[in-house]
């Protein structure tokens, strides 16, 4: 079996059907000439294969280049003819799209993606009473069309009547409202680029048109003037709407701010300024223009986007308010309660939480977030069984959520069901994405239970999932401390110390295991190194202390619990009875401490 040759005769037939659609769409002589070699081309290595006919490399070498290199070059044409197309009409394509993960945030892309416009398309008989054609003939038929490109407009066919006013453009360039449809169609239609090449034009022409005089309909030299009222401003707003949808953010910026000072009423523009700022990442200057769009009371999603900044800011009472709002515009807004209710419990006001949650959980039963934030309002107000009962609710439509596994786990333990939520934490861990928390909480709850075995090992894995965390390696330490394995107890420690140096914990811990392990050197460093951290830590300085009263350094040792007892004079009793202290009991330093 000739396997090369196989994978050529299965991309020349490939390429051969490609070039068959090409034909039947765009018939050509040199497209059928290409088709007729590539198919003789394809039929001979297709036959060869079947009769078992062994090739020569020339022959191989023709079949390749004239079934597949020849056409590639025109299906690379075509590739290269349909991307600059597009580029023209101001489309952004991208060859591999990425998928977006699903966040927990406010997904702002409907709002940010749907800058609005202000105004419509001129009417045909407007446009109509505005042209200046001399030739009553030609008048009469450019009539027709423009009735004719008004239905069409009417039937919502507005790639068709885009194109037939760029030809009513191209007969009457001069026409400033012609020109001004052409540009606002062409937005209507997503082809932005050229939408700003036309609005361009016909702000040239609105002005050379305002040089004529401001008159409805009146005759100078034959030229009739026709300007409906705010026509350059609707063609400003315009271009500045095209020049966000092209990418341009602070020219768009400019030109809806030139707008606002004519129309200072104008809601829309507040509006799309604020899009613009937060595509650019200015969020304060966003709000300040978001709160003014608030006049228009019907908005509820700019209301939502709003509330959710003021939500990430801290400002959670401002965004309550906001949202608010927005559910009293629509009360089934699932965005609008989400926020609200996220927001209410920040604001520890956990009945209208309750109330936004319980709403999201009959409108959307799968979404696991809703039963975990409902579950939390119910905890915070102290009702466990409400909470229980949610989290079975969320675990029932989602089993293998590792978030509510982890929380229903926490609560159970919280009631007293250890068991149970021993066996729910489980679970938890064993979910495709797990929590480092999950890991965590159900190693302690293990070394709590004295079940050193198992902890060690949720925490050893856990730590092959989350080999970065500091806590997981602390804890397994602590863990296996308890347990009597003391020289694996050091050994994460010192991962964890290298983790994290900023945990006075650690040092607590990690030197009395050093201490144990009668390791005084190591020991010495470890409690100096927290030291220079926390100098007027009681525990540290307690600790290095009882180093060196098992290093036979007594005066030091008594020394240190001097500064002990300066710092806070509790720790007197504590050291009365500290076994390790026992060397000290004739230390004149020492009795001197313990009497006083």
């Amino acid at each position: 079996m000739d396997i090369p040759l196989i994978f050529v005769a299965v991309v020349a037939c490939f390429i051969a059907l490609y070039m068959m659609n090409r034909f039947i769409k765009r018939p050509s002589v040199i497209t059928g000439m290409i088709l007729s070699i590539q198919l003789f081309s394809a039929t001979v290595i297709v036959f060869a294969l079947i009769q078992e006919v062994l090739t020569i490399p020339e022959v191989e070498f023709v079949a390749i280049a004239t079934g597949i290199v020849l056409p590639v070059f025109v299906i690379a044409f075509d590739h290269i003819v349909f991307y600059r197309k597009i580029r023209k009409m101001g489309i952004t394509v991208q060859f591999i799209e990425k998928k977006e993960k699903r966040r927990e945030e406010l997904d702002s892309s409907s709002f940010l993606s749907n800058a609005e416009l202000w105004k419509r398309e001129i009417h045909a008989m407007d446009v109509y009473r505005s042209l200046s054609v001399q030739d009553a003939h030609i008048l009469e038929n450019i009539k027709k069309k423009l009735i004719i490109t008004q239905r069409l407009i009417n039937l919502e066919r507005y790639e068709t009547a885009a194109e037939q006013y760029r030809f009513l453009f191209e007969i009457l360039p001069d026409s400033h409202l012609i020109c001004y449809n052409a540009g606002f169609l062409h937005c209507f239609i997503g082809r932005y680029r050229e939408a700003y090449k036309y609005l361009r034009k016909a702000y040239e022409l609105v002005k050379h048109e305002k040089q004529w005089g401001r008159d409805f309909e009146e005759i100078e030299k034959g030229h009739k003037h026709y300007l409906p009222e705010d026509l350059d401003l609707v063609i400003e707003f315009n271009i500045g709407y095209s020049l966000y949808n092209i990418g341009k953010y602070e020219h768009s910026i400019r030109r809806f701010k030139k707008v606002l000072e004519k129309k200072p009423d104008l809601t829309v523009a507040y509006k799309n300024i604020a899009r613009a700022y937060l595509k650019i990442g200015m969020d304060d200057k966003a709000i300040e223009y978001l709160e003014k769009g608030r006049m228009d009371v019907r908005d509820s999603n700019m209301r939502i986007v709003l509330g959710s900044i003021y939500y990430n800011k801290g400002n959670t009472k401002r965004a309550l308010e906001i949202l608010d709002e927005a559910v009293k515009t629509n009360a089934k807004q699932i965005e609008a309660l989400k926020w609200r209710g996220k927001a209410a419990i920040k604001e520890k006001i956990y009945d209208k939480a309750v109330e936004c949650f319980n709403t999201l959980v009959e409108m959307e039963p799968a979404e696991a977030s809703h039963y975990y934030h409902l579950a939390l309002a119910q905890r915070s107000m102290g009702k466990n069984e409400d909470a229980l009962w949610t989290y079975e609710a969320g675990i029932a439509q989602n089993q293998t959520n590792g978030t509510l596994l982890y929380y229903y786990g926490t609560l159970l333990d919280e009631v007293g069901k250890k068991e149970k939520a021993v066996e729910v934490l489980y679970r938890s861990i064993q979910c495709v994405e797990p929590l480092e928390d999950a890991f965590n909480y159900l190693g302690v709850l293990l070394g709590q239970m004295k079940r050193y075995r198992e902890s060690v090992q949720v925490f050893e894995k856990g730590i092959r999932v989350f080999n970065k965390s500091y806590q997981l390696h602390f804890n397994l330490g602590i863990v296996l401390e308890m347990s009597r394995r003391l020289e694996d107890a050091i050994v994460y420690f010192e991962k964890a110390y290298e983790l994290n140096r900023n945990d006075p914990m650690l040092y607590y811990h990690y030197t009395a295991v050093l201490l144990k392990k009668r390791d005084y050197a190591k020991a010495i460093r470890i409690c100096k190194a927290g030291m220079s951290n926390y100098p007027d830590d009681t525990e540290l300085i307690y600790g290095l202390s009882k180093v060196y009263t098992h290093m036979g350094e007594k005066d030091i040792a008594v020394d240190l619990l001097k500064k002990v007892l300066e710092l806070d004079p509790s720790f007197a009793a504590r050291i009365k009875e500290d076994l390790d202290f026992k060397t000290l009991y004739r230390h004149p330093g020492y009795r001197s401490l313990v009497a006083s």
